[in-house]
């Protein structure tokens, strides 16, 4: 019996052992022998041998026809069996680099489970609506100063109810700054005029990326895309996030120039003045209506402003009011 070697084999590639090999290389000498001879040749029983022949057969190295082992000639037989695994391994290979290109994103995931865990800060994302309730909820609900970037405020129709929310916040004591793209002088310079008239202080800039405004410490309202200019926006109340928003306007507002004209805002003497005219209204027993025309507001702003004066004045009546304003010196 020839011995077989139990080395390594370059067959192994292939999946073969170097004993398998060896029987291999037996068979490629004895083609055409019968399974009984080759059995006998190898000292093994022909059952035996049939069974070890079945990987071969398999792979298409030999085949049994006529009781006889016909070897395949290698060149056919391995050169499709070596065609076949370099596909495989190539495959393999296309497998592993895309396996390697996996490994920074597998190892991001691996990162945030070690990173330390708190609680989600969420935001309220708002679609359509009637967007000036929002603002006047907002900032009805909040302290300190208004602030505003608006590249396109004054196209929206209700621009002017808007404008006169403002103005009543202004003349009720609170401090309101605008920021304006160059355009609106050449496109709506009324609106500047309203609202500085108003006591709100406008700057101008080049260009104004996006819509924003702040509500004091309490809120800011965002589109949800920045710049993109739909119906879906953003409400913040997270602290740190309007501070953020806060120092943005404040480096824009340092950024952007007064207007010839309009830096001279109303102060409180002005606005002190425009409360009086009001009052002097009511003192004469005007009623809404008329003081609406005598004073070129709209009706609903005219009665804004009455309901805030008698809460300022912590009164029920316009006559109430009259005779607190006198003792107080407002007239």
């Amino acid at each position: 019996m020839t011995p077989l070697l139990s080395e390594s084999t370059p067959l192994a590639v292939l999946g073969f052992s170097a004993a398998e090999e060896q029987l291999y290389r037996v068979l490629l000498r004895n083609s055409g022998n019968t399974l009984g001879a080759t059995a006998e040749l190898l000292g093994r029983k022909p059952a035996d041998l049939k069974a070890e022949l079945a990987r071969f057969v398999a792979a298409g190295l030999v085949g049994i026809e006529g009781g006889r082992v016909l070897a395949v000639p290698p060149d056919q037989a391995l050169g499709r069996l070596i065609t076949d695994e370099a596909r495989r391994l190539q495959s393999v290979n296309e497998q592993l680099d895309a396996l390697r290109g996996l490994l920074p994103s597998l190892s991001a995931e691996h990162l945030i489970s070690q990173a330390p865990r708190g609680e989600t800060v969420g935001f309220e994302a708002i679609e359509g609506g009637d967007f000036l309730s929002l603002i006047r909820g907002l900032s009805a609900a909040s302290g300190g100063d208004l602030l505003w970037l608006r590249p396109d405020g004054w196209k929206h129709s209700f621009g002017r109810e808007l404008d006169e929310w403002v103005m009543d916040l202004v003349l009720s004591g609170r401090r309101s700054r605008a920021i304006y793209p160059a355009r609106v002088l050449e496109e709506a310079p009324e609106v500047l005029r309203a609202r500085a008239d108003a006591g709100e202080h406008v700057r101008i800039l080049a260009n104004v990326p996006t819509r924003l405004a702040i509500m004091g410490a309490s809120a800011a309202l965002i589109p949800q895309r920045w710049g993109v200019h739909d119906d879906r926006r953003l409400v913040i109340r997270q602290e740190s996030m309007i501070s953020a928003l806060t120092m943005l306007f404040e480096t824009m507002w340092g950024q952007a120039m007064s207007v010839p004209g309009l830096d001279g805002q109303r102060d409180d003497a002005t606005r002190a003045s425009g409360r009086r005219l009001m009052l002097d209204q009511l003192a004469g027993g005007a009623r809404d209506e008329q003081i609406s025309a005598a004073l070129g507001l709209s009706l609903r702003t005219v009665r804004r402003r009455v309901a805030a004066i008698l809460d300022e004045l912590g009164v029920e009546s316009r006559f109430q009011a009259g005779v607190e304003a006198v003792r107080r010196g407002w007239m």
